[in-house]
């Protein structure tokens, strides 16, 4: 059974004449009645009632019609699955994210890609603290979203554009905050569990320690930011979460900032798209870096500077 059989079939169904299949197909009339014939000489059976204008499925007729539509999807999603590849259009590409990167920063790049390369996966790997820098280093992943310092990415030598900004507030729930009473500095909270996210990768450089943690300190561990958000808004212990995270927790009360009188606990926290500098990368992954922005801001500033 050709493919090319079930295609006359499709055609047949669709126009409801043998006429107007084959001005959609652009081929002769004799030529799609034998196409149907032999359609019927495989299948053992009438799949049409000729005895009206229109040609009518008999109840074998309809069955075998719906099956070569899935058939005759599967084959042209394989065709195009083909011609991706020839293309030279990557099969996978993975991107990190840090968690306390907002992921509407991504979701619009994601949507373009997704209807202009439906047959590439795309692979979002949840990072923490050094977790996304090491996964670009490491090549474990083609591009990273997170927080980071204009300074030490280009110490890295990655290509990056700058894509949000956002604070990281210090939160408890309101309960715990009574219990603090009126604290004054970080030592005053030292009594209180600090919730801490563990970072997801090895910590090297800037990360090579427990970034505002101080010595003495209590303190639990969590692998994610949902789950150290949880236990805030429970009361069990404070921490420091990005804004978009807490946003209506704030709203709600249900989460408030810790002021310190002698401390600024809050700071703001500036988002970067980075890369390997001149990776070299298919359609998809320079669609994706364009979407980004035009030209990465190390290669405008050495640009400069060379001038």
């Amino acid at each position: 059974m050709k493919l090319d059989h079930l295609k006359v079939l499709r055609a047949v169904v669709e126009t409801g004449t043998v006429k107007l299949a084959a001005e959609t197909l652009n081929r002769t009339q004799p030529a799609i009645s034998q196409a149907l014939k032999a359609l019927e000489f495989q299948t053992g059976t009438k799949l049409f009632d000729r005895s009206g204008y229109r040609l009518e499925l008999t109840p074998v007729g309809k069955r075998v019609y719906l099956q070569s539509l899935r058939v005759l999807s599967e084959a042209e999603d394989l065709t195009e699955l083909i011609m991706h590849f020839e293309k030279g259009q990557e099969e996978q590409i993975t991107i990190a994210i840090d968690a306390a990167s907002d992921p509407d920063v991504l979701t619009p790049v994601l949507a373009s890609i997704q209807l202009r390369f439906p047959e590439t996966r795309i692979i979002l790997q949840a990072e923490l603290l050094s977790g996304a820098i090491e996964a670009v280093q490491t090549g474990a992943a083609a591009f990273a979203v997170a927080p980071a310092l204009q300074v030490m990415l280009e110490e890295e030598g990655f290509e990056y554009i700058p894509v949000d900004k956002s604070v990281m507030h210090n939160v408890a729930a309101p309960m715990l905050i009574d219990t603090m009473g009126a604290p004054r500095t970080l030592a005053d909270l030292r009594r209180f569990h600090q919730v801490i996210a563990r970072d997801s990768g090895q910590g090297s450089g800037l990360f090579d320690r427990e970034l505002g943690v101080q010595k003495g300190q209590r303190r639990w561990y969590v692998s994610d930011l949902h789950m150290k958000k949880q236990l805030l808004v429970t009361g069990l212990g404070w921490g420091r979460l990005p804004e978009h995270l807490i946003a209506e927790e704030l709203a709600q009360g249900t989460l408030q900032e810790i002021r310190l009188t002698d401390t600024h606990l809050s700071f703001d926290i500036e988002i970067f798209v980075f890369r390997q500098p001149k990776l070299i990368t298919g359609p998809v992954g320079s669609s994706i870096w364009d979407a980004f922005g035009a030209t990465p801001v190390s290669l405008e500033k050495h640009s400069r500077q060379a001038t």
